[in-house]
């Protein structure tokens, strides 16, 4: 039986991964009214947040059966972590769901590689000016990623925590937004890194590479250790963060779940 108790009944060591679990352990550290903190009665952990998603701890050896049943009663939307022990959930939802069930589940996902940072950042000789963001900047940013393809902010309001309470870093030129980068959660010992963007007309150019330079130098100054996904293949990707220092650890998983009546 899944049960939905305070952040601060959950022990320190339940989710022992530092990257991995990097969202949980953010929302164990700030406690935001928006997140729940789920768990099982062989003591295993989850937590839950509309803008990230369902994330299981990595320590989970259990019966993934409760948590798929409670996914699929509730209707989430999103998973995201680990990609071998959420891959194993995917597939125990499709076991738990009855073929004769009113509704059933459509799932699309998406293996990423997962790496992370840990090496002194190499010298940039850019000449670009990364700017940190701050509210001021929320309404042209909101404008640049809502213009981006499949980056869009959830909301105005999501963009704005983002910025007030982790990190946006973004370039301009001629007051025109042309690239940034952001944290989707941070501990006190690391931070998952996303929302690279910039727009076609300017690729190529070290844009984003700057930015996200930036948004590195500013991470380790605070002692944590950047981490993030890509697309498998995406090789393009892949030249920007092994450029930049990081190495592999592992692989993450995105799945989208959609609720089907049937008729």
């Amino acid at each position: 039986m899944i049960q939905s108790i305070p952040f601060s009944e959950i022990p320190l060591d339940a989710f022992p991964e530092p990257y991995h679990d990097v969202i949980a352990l953010s929302y164990l550290q700030r406690q935001p009214e928006s997140a729940q903190a789920l768990a099982e009665l062989d003591q295993t952990y989850a937590v839950y947040h509309p803008n990230t998603g369902f994330c299981l701890s990595t320590a989970t050896t259990s019966s993934l059966e409760p948590w798929a049943t409670w996914l699929y009663e509730n209707r989430i939307p999103l998973i995201a972590g680990e990609l071998g022990l959420h891959f194993k959930l995917l597939q125990t939802i499709g076991q738990v769901v009855p073929e004769t069930a009113p509704t059933q589940v459509l799932c699309r996902y998406e293996a990423q590689d997962f790496c992370f940072q840990s090496s002194p950042l190499p010298v940039l000789a850019h000449g670009l000016t990364v700017r940190q963001a701050d509210v001021s900047d929320l309404d042209k940013l909101f404008y640049f990623y809502k213009r981006s393809e499949g980056m869009e902010a959830r909301s105005i309001e999501s963009l704005k925590q983002t910025i007030k309470q982790d990190k946006l870093f973004y370039i301009q030129k001629m007051g025109k937004i042309i690239s940034a980068a952001l944290t989707h959660c941070e501990t006190d010992q690391a931070a998952l890194i996303g929302g690279v963007y910039t727009p076609p007309a300017y690729r190529g150019k070290g844009y984003g590479k700057a930015c996200v330079h930036g948004l590195l130098a500013a991470l380790k100054a605070e002692g944590k250790t950047p981490c993030l996904f890509y697309e498998k293949h995406n090789a393009p990707a892949k030249a920007l963060y092994t450029g930049l220092g990081f190495v592999p650890h592992g692989e993450w998983l995105i799945a989208e779940l959609i609720y089907q009546a049937q008729n």
